[in-house]
């Protein structure tokens, strides 16, 4: 076998039954774990039912509740040189093990692959993946150095990446097992940090669902908390381990600018007590966030245009 596909499920098996329809089951170079996260009864019967229908391995979480844990005792379990990680509402796009494997016996950590997204209700394309697909076009078009590091640092998802598993242990690269929210950001992080070879193809392997009540649609206080204190640890992360020019000349507006959304954002949303935590988390951690080009008139149109076009269009899709 080539290739392990790693799976977390809580309470959903419809639509995991969906993504392993994607997943060919004749072939045998695909490993597919499933690591059920303390689901309820119900769920736990059908994907019984499931296992009579399709070719996977089922473990359990039985010890924090976590998408995380889920995800790394699945890679525990893992057999093959190469592993990816799908979310259970999501779904492999067809062919997709076709164009992977012709970069399996090249000498890679990492393997991306332009992502895409979809509307569960609508079937319409979404604009989840949007971001990524520019990093990802952006580096083929221009292999300089800001894009380079705008696909280690800025590409935060599991989606579309294949990972050498020896180079994952060799770094100890690792989800986070905190509550759900921003498991991958550290480990995304980490993966761009420490990877040496690899490749990026403008070929879509994966498709990301949006729908009503996914865990990334909910965003309420506790998880604006689990996904601030994220993207912390991955600033402190950059300001330890990257150059001082490299900071400053390249990374210097990610950093800042992923500061100042989570404390704009936390008094748009929460009101001044919150704007005021997270300021003075951002004093004792020593986070910088502000820079002088947020006083221009058009950069700061822009941002609100774009805030007041994003509700609009995804408000619907968002568990408050």
């Amino acid at each position: 076998m080539s290739l392990s596909i790693i799976i977390p499920h809580y309470n959903n098996t419809d639509l995991l039954e969906k993504l392993l329809v994607s997943i060919p089951q004749a072939n045998k170079e695909i490993q597919i774990i499933v690591v059920d996260d303390k689901s309820d009864l119900f769920y736990l019967k059908k994907i019984k039912d499931l296992k009579t229908k399709f070719d996977f391995e089922l473990y359990h979480n039985n010890k924090n509740k976590s998408a995380g844990m889920c995800r790394n005792i699945g890679f525990e379990k893992a057999k093959n040189i190469w592993v990816t990680f799908a979310d259970g509402d999501d779904y492999f796009v067809k062919d997709f093990y076709d164009k992977a494997k012709i970069f399996f016996d090249i000498d890679l950590d990492v393997i991306f692959f332009a992502p895409t997204s979809q509307y569960l209700d609508t079937g319409k394309i979404a604009d989840r993946h949007e971001s990524f697909l520019a990093i990802i076009q952006n580096y083929l078009n221009h292999k300089n150095k800001k894009n380079e590091f705008m696909l280690r640092y800025n590409f935060i998802s599991t989606w579309s990446k294949i990972m050498r598993k020896e180079f994952m242990i060799k770094h100890n690269i690792k989800f986070d097992e905190g509550p759900m929210g921003a498991e991958d950001v550290m480990l995304s992080t980490k993966i761009g940090h420490f990877m040496k070879k690899f490749h990026v193809t403008k070929d879509v392997i994966y498709c990301r669902i949006v729908r009503y009540g996914s865990v990334t649609r909910i965003f309420n206080e506790n998880q604006f908390d689990i996904r601030l204190h994220a993207r912390v640890s991955r600033i402190k992360f950059l300001n330890a381990n990257l150059k001082k020019n490299e900071i400053e000349l390249i990374m210097k507006p990610l950093i800042y600018n992923k500061a100042s959304e989570f404390l704009i954002l936390s008094l748009r949303r929460f009101g001044f007590k919150k704007f005021k935590e997270v300021y003075n988390l951002y004093q004792r951690e020593n986070i910088k966030w502000f820079r002088i080009i947020y006083l221009n008139p058009i950069k700061l149109f822009k941002y609100l245009l774009n805030v007041v076009h994003n509700y609009i269009k995804n408000n619907s899709y968002n568990v408050k």
